[in-house]
């Protein structure tokens, strides 16, 4: 077990770290000329694939779905999204990028990767594999913690 100073230094760093790096994040998608919204959210409709549906997308986001509405009438209105039918459910619609989503996705992640470069330039693997690890085990007690009654 960590000493409670080591415990506490983690504990006092990482809100901070991940807020920072959150806003940098958003920053560029305002520099891109996005909402934070509408960046965040063509970027997790990437990531789940053309079969997404929106609550698929509500909970990548954990945002409730009528949050998600405006932000993908928003989307739409700009022809970076489109929602087509579900073929087995006539209630839900899938959401997919259009060409010009998926060119908008890449030049956002081309520059949340450059952001990510500056970041981490002179960290060693070793060490950003630690941090993963520590994050995902973290991550692995606080669901088993919620998942309590």
């Amino acid at each position: 077990m960590p000493s409670l100073e080591r415990q506490h230094a983690l504990s006092r760093t990482f809100a901070p770290v991940a807020r920072g790096w959150r806003q940098l994040a958003d920053r560029t998608l305002a520099e891109i000329g996005l909402s934070n919204s509408a960046g965040w959210c063509l970027l997790h409709l990437q990531r789940l694939g053309p079969k997404a549906r929106q609550i698929d997308l509500a909970e990548a986001l954990e945002i409730s779905q009528p949050s998600l509405v405006r932000t993908l009438h928003q989307l739409e209105a700009a022809r970076l999204v489109e929602r087509l039918p579900h073929p087995g459910d006539r209630r839900s619609n899938r959401l997919a990028l259009t060409p010009a989503g998926r060119e908008l996705v890449s030049a956002i992640q081309d520059r949340l990767d450059d952001l990510r470069n500056d970041l981490l330039e002179g960290m060693s693997d070793a060490d950003i594999d630690a941090s993963v690890r520590l994050m995902e085990a973290l991550g692995r007690r606080i669901a088993e913690r919620r998942a309590e009654p």
